[in-house]
């Protein structure tokens, strides 16, 4: 057999051993696979682990106390430690919180944690829930700003939370009495409230943070629209008497802000800052933006006139008393008090170019009124708290007068005496007319007439008359009593009545003409015209009426004695 034959022969197949990975060596490996899933899982599951930083750690313990936003558990506190500075001698509470992994996108510098816990305020009473579940954390979460790993608490609950809809101003005043959570106010209703209240940097005033709640921030503008303080009860005694201007009660137990928008306008910006007036008023005095000074000069007493009194013409204001002084003229040798008084252009809707400067050309604008007649002068506004005001009004009887300026340039408008000083005129007038009387004479000419008119009623003239008539009267009812049943005899006694008639008669009318005698020597005193003498007067004509009756009757009588029976008969 040949080599050819070999190779032609063909190759036996051989088994080759493969070599395999033991069992026993993938066991760990799966085991680490699955530890690794684990550790990845745990990892993923557990949370960010955070700081907070709080004064105290009043009703909060480790492993208990949970952090809540909106009544859900959002982590769990895990370690409470206290830190401090001890150069500075400053240490609170340090609480470790384990946070759930679906809260770390939240985890940033604009959020918010505070401990709930039972709470009185002038907001009303929170956290109730706690008396029995206990303390816990809350959470404003905020997903603005940058990721960090320590918060410090707040003392207290906020006020507005990140996810309510409105808008943040500032406030600047000079002092105030608000605080955290007193109400913001729009047409009496709540609409916000303030969020931080505290003094200025430079101590110059107070600085206020206020939100409004959507919609009603759009009713802020940043140029129609004025805050003013509503806290506490305003008293203000002015012209017009007194006036009480109190809030709602919430404001003046915790304070209060009002505003209030005097024209529409594009919503004013965050954080705006506007100024906060005292009172409602004081915000309206802003929208007076143009005055125009004149200067009065009055000699009578001022009291009862102060700053911020009203300048009105007919019932209407046209202006502010802006500085009272005294200024005496040394050289003529008098004084007077130096008013000014602010005309506000902006009150008079048909007043011609309102931003024209104080000056001649207005002076010159008033001097045609003035030479009718235009005059100011004081008035009281109220009796009971004697307050007055300067009333301009048009005097066409005034004496002429003209605008002058005085030496710092100012127009001095013409003034008049106030209705007190014409009524202490008129009174000083008469009673220097009463100086001039003869009191003296007059008194004993007085007590001469008494003394006649004493005399004239005690005298036996006068009571003789008198007694004569009433006898006369009760022999008349006598007689007339007597007359049904003794006619006959009463006939025969008429003559002799009607003769003691006629001669009481002649005594009375002597009497009457010695009274008439007396009060006609006494009438150069009392002319008829006093009260005694009208008295007597009237007395004695009623007396002499009383005697022509009688004399008519018993005339009658005589001619016709059986009227007695008959009566009078008509003609």
């Amino acid at each position: 057999m040949t080599d050819s034959d070999f190779q032609q022969l063909p190759e036996a197949d051989v088994d080759q051993k493969k070599s395999h990975i033991s069992i026993v060596w993938l066991l760990p490996l799966v085991v680490i696979l699955i530890g690794g899933w684990l550790v990845f899982k745990t990892l993923s599951e557990e949370g960010k682990t955070i700081t907070i930083q709080f004064n105290t750690a009043e009703g909060i313990e480790a492993g208990k106390t949970k952090v809540k936003y909106l009544d859900v558990e959002v982590g769990r506190v895990t370690a409470v430690d206290i830190g401090g500075d001890k150069k500075e001698q400053r240490f609170y509470v340090l609480l470790t919180v384990e946070m759930n992994p679906g809260i770390d996108p939240y985890l940033t510098d604009a959020s918010r944690f505070w401990v709930v816990r039972p709470r009185i305020g002038a907001g009303g009473v929170s956290g109730i829930g706690t008396l029995l579940s206990g303390a816990y954390i809350g959470m404003d979460p905020s997903d603005e700003g940058r990721r960090v790993d320590r918060f410090v608490g707040l003392e207290r609950p906020p006020n507005v939370y990140s996810y309510t809809p409105g808008t943040r101003y500032r406030l600047k005043a000079a002092e105030s009495t608000v605080s955290v959570g007193s109400p913001v106010l729009f047409r009496d209703i709540k609409v916000g409230e303030v969020t931080r209240s505290e003094l200025a940097e430079d101590r110059s005033g107070v600085d206020i943070e206020i939100f409004v709640q959507a919609p009603h921030d759009l009713s802020v503008t940043e140029k129609h629209t004025r805050f003013w303080d509503v806290s506490g009860v305003d008293v203000k005694l002015s012209a017009a008497g007194l006036e009480l201007e109190m809030g709602s009660l919430v404001s003046l137990v915790s304070g209060g802000i009002a505003f209030e928008t005097s024209a529409a306008g594009d919503q004013a910006p965050a954080d705006t800052q506007f100024i906060l007036y005292k009172t409602r008023d004081a915000s309206k005095e802003t929208e007076i933006t143009v005055t125009v000074p004149y200067v009065l000069h009055f000699r009578e007493s001022v009291r009862g006139l102060s700053p911020g009194a009203p300048v009105e013409y007919r019932g209407i204001r046209l202006g502010t008393v802006k500085d009272i002084q005294f200024r005496p003229d040394i050289e003529k040798g008098e004084s007077f008090i130096y008013v000014m008084i602010n005309l506000e252009p902006q009150r008079i809707p048909f007043y011609p170019d309102k931003q024209m400067p104080a000056g001649a050309g207005d002076a010159a604008r008033l001097k045609p009124w003035v030479e009718r007649g235009l005059r100011a002068r004081l008035q009281t506004g109220n009796l009971l708290t004697g307050q007055l005001f300067v009333e301009l009004d048009m005097y066409p009887d005034a004496a002429p007068a003209e605008i002058f300026f005085d030496e710092e340039g100012l127009p001095v408008l013409p003034t008049l005496p106030g209705d007190l000083k014409s009524i202490t005129n008129s009174i000083t007038k008469i009673l220097a007319q009463l100086e001039k009387l003869p009191i003296e004479e007059i008194g004993r000419d007085l007590q001469q007439t008494t003394a006649g008119v004493n005399q004239l009623v005690n005298s036996g003239e006068l009571q003789q008359a008198v007694a004569s008539l009433s006898r006369a009267a009760t022999q008349l009812d006598s007689l007339i009593g007597a007359a049904n049943g003794k006619v006959g005899p009463l006939l025969g006694n008429i003559t002799r009545v009607s003769a003691e008639a006629e001669t009481l008669v002649e005594n009375t009318n002597a009497a009457v003409q010695k009274a008439e005698v007396t009060l006609a020597a006494l009438n150069g005193v009392t002319s008829g015209k006093g009260p005694l003498g009208v008295e007597i007067l009237r007395t004695l004509e009623e007396l002499r009426a009383a005697m022509r009756a009688v004399r008519v009757m018993m005339e009658y009588l005589e001619r016709h004695p059986e009227a007695l029976l008959k009566g009078k008969r008509d003609r």
